[in-house]
């Protein structure tokens, strides 16, 4: 009869892929980016109430004549964002567009809290995401 004393590599692949598992959640089960799910939840409905009520809108947080560094103060208010220089809004349709009218790429939204970094991206057709930096 064999001892069993080392770990086969079945068991150390199945070892790995736990691990691996739970590494990859982590970065869900975070809580310090509730901050940039927020201000994304912010420009989603931003869009949103272009397209309802038919007529262009920037962010509340800033119009179009306003500041490119503001502080939020929403439940997180130590956060800080930069703007896109030329600003942002949203067309009727729900396309972003600069304040100046013209037409936007992927444009990204800075956002800064406790030391933490993420952004707020808007893409061409109006797709909202947010990353870590």
């Amino acid at each position: 009869m064999r001892n069993a004393v080392a770990l086969t590599v079945v068991e150390t692949l199945i070892l790995l892929m736990v691990l691996a598992a739970l590494a990859a959640m982590v970065p869900f089960v975070s809580p310090s980016f509730d901050f940039a799910r927020a201000f994304k939840a912010r420009v989603s409905a931003a869009r949103l109430e272009a397209v309802v009520t038919g007529s262009g809108t920037s962010l509340p947080e800033r119009p179009c004549e306003g500041a490119s560094t503001s502080t939020d103060t929403g439940p997180a208010s130590s956060v800080i964002v930069r703007f896109p220089s030329r600003g942002l809004m949203f067309t009727p349709d729900g396309l972003p567009r600069t304040c100046d009218g013209g037409g936007v790429g992927n444009t990204t939204i800075l956002l800064e809290y406790r030391g933490r970094q993420a952004a707020v991206i808007v893409s061409s057709l109006g797709r909202v995401r947010w990353e870590m930096r």
